[in-house]
């Protein structure tokens, strides 16, 4: 039985078969994470009242901040505090939650989705918003005990549980991903006093927003937090001992083996290696994917009546992991929906913003310089501050700040309004008092 607040027998018994009554359109949504929460929002100040909505979570908890997960592992935060939309506030908005349910197949023919426990709910129009799930890795002998992914409350939990077990020495975890997730579940883990190695295949972190020097920086900075670095290698084995409990042999985690042959001993591992789209309804429903679930200009899959949204869907070969696209579609789906309007969707490039460590960075475009273009930086070692401007054709076509980010939307409008800054390097690292100056004396020159 599904736990929710509205059982799905209350749904089905409130969709009146052959009834003169008009009824409101079955609009239902698969998956309830943050583009579901943005979404319900941007119906809910449209047509509150346009559609009866049904919302369908794998999850036992309402729409929460995921990006704020790491600071539940660092207990800087707990789960209440990120919680956005608890159970209640679907019933105050006459909206069916079916928590703790999960959706195995879509008939697109029928207008059915089909939970695991074989009750059907219709629907007139479907949203598929699955999101994503831990990217795998090749690694052998990944079906042991302590091995955790880092995507979700559950998995925040257990990892929180298993590294406080009493009487155990899970103090010692390898991290697996020098991207923005590793690096958060790393902090996580060492600020809640465990031994953390990260390991990350490539030679520097978070290698696709930051050039070498940001990410040796960066490194720098979280070493201070007893984080230990292994970098361009990857696990090629996990490793593990035999332990009996209840007269039952189990598998445990000694430790994992790396490409260059070396051992690293652990109790614990956090795989976060990326994403891989959640694509596998629309793949069993007959619905045109890719890497993704492909959507058209205004979030549509290849059947009118069913549309992706968010890390589930792909747009003009593109996949999505930032909130800021996500929020437009988010937009573009709701003014379709709820006003028949067709706004279409741009995937326009967004800076990278974040904050690790207690550290602010900025990237947009390009991360290394090539050939046929010009590499301005400033390196501030005292202050920690670092910027990098690269400039090709007269036009800014990357930036990386770290420290301080106060000029990156300034850099950023420079770059996407491909201003010719060729006259103001390297004065234009000085940072946004300078840009704005320039942009009074009205000496950017747009030819």
């Amino acid at each position: 039985m599904t736990d929710s607040v509205s059982s799905t027998a209350d749904i089905l018994a409130n969709q009146p078969v052959g009834s003169v009554t008009k009824i409101k359109p079955l609009l239902v949504i698969i998956g309830n994470g943050m583009a579901t929460g943005r979404l319900l929002d941007e119906i809910i100040k449209r047509t509150p009242n346009k559609y009866q909505i049904t919302v369908i979570g794998k999850e036992h908890f309402g729409s929460y901040n995921r990006i704020m997960l790491s600071a539940v592992l660092a207990g800087d935060a707990t789960i209440e505090s990120i919680m956005q939309k608890p159970p209640v506030w679907y019933k105050e908005h006459n909206i069916n939650f079916l928590s703790g349910s999960i959706v195995t197949h879509i008939d697109k023919d029928a207008k059915v989705v089909i939970l695991a426990s074989l009750e059907e709910i219709k629907f007139n129009e479907l949203i598929i918003a699955t999101g994503s799930r831990t990217a795998k890795i090749p690694a052998k002998n990944q079906n042991i005990e302590g091995i955790f992914n880092f995507r979700d409350i559950a998995d925040t939990q257990k990892i929180q549980a298993f590294a406080c077990k009493e009487g155990s020495n899970s103090k010692q975890a390898i991290v697996i991903g020098g991207g923005l997730l590793g690096l958060e579940a790393a902090y996580g883990l060492a600020i809640s006093g465990v031994e953390v190695t990260l390991i990350h295949r490539n030679k520097w972190l978070l290698n696709r927003q930051l050039d070498k020097i940001a990410g040796t920086m960066l490194q720098s900075i979280m070493a201070q937090k007893n984080i230990k670095f292994i970098l361009g290698h990857e696990v090629t084995s996990f490793e593990n001992t035999i332990e009996t409990n209840l007269e039952k042999e189990i598998k445990v985690l000694s430790g994992v083996t790396l490409t260059n042959g070396e051992f690293i001993s652990a109790q614990m591992a956090v795989i976060a290696t990326g994403i891989t789209p959640n694509k596998e309804l629309a793949e069993t429903a007959g619905i045109e994917f890719n890497r993704a679930i492909i959507v058209n200009d205004y979030m549509q899959t290849s059947d009118t009546s069913i549309s992706a949204l968010g890390e589930c869907c792909e747009h003009n070969k593109a996949t999505f992991g930032l909130v800021d696209p996500i929020w437009g579609q988010c937009i573009t789906l709701a003014e379709r929906l709820c006003n028949n309007v067709q706004k279409l969707f741009q995937n326009a490039p967004v800076p990278t913003k974040l904050k690790v460590s207690g550290v602010q960075l900025f990237s947009a475009g390009d991360v290394e310089a090539s050939k046929d273009s010009q590499c301005f930086t400033l390196l501030d070692k005292k202050a920690l501050i670092y910027r990098k401007i690269i400039v090709k054709s007269g036009r800014i076509s990357g930036i990386v700040l770290f420290g301080d980010v106060s000029s990156g939307i300034a850099y950023f409008d420079l770059m996407q309004q491909q201003i010719n800054v060729n006259t103001l390097m390297p004065n234009l690292l000085i940072g946004d008092e300078f840009v704005t100056n320039v942009a009074d004396d009205k000496k950017l020159d747009i030819a």
